[in-house]
């Protein structure tokens, strides 16, 4: 089987093979403008060693479906340069190496470096970025809403003829984006957090080594879609973030060594709704308290 060139562009994930330095944790940059953080955000990154590739760096579920996309891609026709965009390093060659860091454009986490889409966007612009994907070569980007928000303006600029967005953001332009559909875990499976990298799996398989942006394609996921869509439904009851802080301080009380995952399956079996990537900054906020 011939091999032609695809990028596939993914995000980071928190969970890392090795634990950051404090120096390393955005939660740890003094207070000040963007540019000022971001300025003391690089000089941080070029005084630390790096640990390793960054293929090697990151761990989870999310990134193991991330390297089942690139093994999708070889399967079916392709060989694919995989590139990451991260909030702590920018766009980058997953061979590239790099230090461990904790940094993420998601909200409501101890190590979130924006608080609002115009700082994150500004904050993407001044990251030391590697070197860019190859111009006019299919690619097929998997990004969460607040990272495509962040990098808005750098989507803005791809070809529909060449790339396609799964998740994307509102203001992804739509000739582009795929949006995430949490009516397909029923046919996907997994999380959330790894719900547009299993819809990017899909997506090439339906594709079979053609064009990844072809009419064709899109109008053969458009017909698995609608035949795999299932209405999730929950009758969890939604509570606060300082309720549920409380209850995972009573939860670590009684049991100090209980692991995060463990703690949200207890949480939900008592009938309250929170999503993972929530769950989990409200956990470390307390553990590291």
């Amino acid at each position: 089987m011939s091999h032609r060139k695809l990028t596939i562009v993914v995000t980071c994930t928190d969970r890392k093979a090795v634990a950051p330095p404090e120096t390393l944790r955005a939660r740890t940059l003094p207070a000040g403008t963007v540019g000022e953080r971001a300025a003391e955000w690089r000089a941080r990154l070029e005084a630390e060693p790096p640990v390793g590739r960054l293929l090697d760096l990151y761990k989870g579920e999310t990134w193991t479906q991330a390297k089942r996309l690139a093994a999708t891609a070889r399967s079916t026709g392709w060989e694919p340069d995989v590139f990451v965009a991260s909030a702590g390093l920018g766009l980058r060659y997953a061979e590239d190496t790099a230090p461990s860091y904790a940094a993420t454009f998601a909200r409501r986490q101890s190590d979130s470096v924006a608080t609002r889409t115009s700082d994150a966007r500004v904050w993407w612009d001044l990251l030391p970025h590697g070197s860019e994907p190859a111009v006019g070569r299919p690619a097929i980007w998997v990004l969460s809403e607040t990272y495509a928000s962040a990098m808005s303006q750098h989507l803005q600029s791809l070809d529909p003829e060449l790339a396609v967005v799964i998740g994307g953001a509102t203001d992804t332009p739509d000739t582009l984006r795929v949006a995430s559909d949490r009516n397909l875990r029923a046919a996907l499976g997994g999380t959330v957090s790894s719900l547009n990298t299993r819809m990017a799996i899909r997506w090439l398989e339906l594709a079979d080594g053609q064009s990844v942006t072809s009419h064709v394609v899109r109008q053969t996921w458009a017909n698995w879609a609608q035949d795999a869509s299932q209405v999730e439904r929950y009758d969890r009851r939604p509570v606060s973030d300082d309720a549920i802080r409380v209850l995972i301080r009573d939860m670590l009380a009684q049991h100090p060594r209980l692991s995060k995952s463990g703690a949200l399956r207890d949480l939900r079996a008592s009938g309250i709704a929170c999503e993972q990537r929530r769950f989990s900054g409200l956990f470390e906020e307390v553990f590291t308290a």
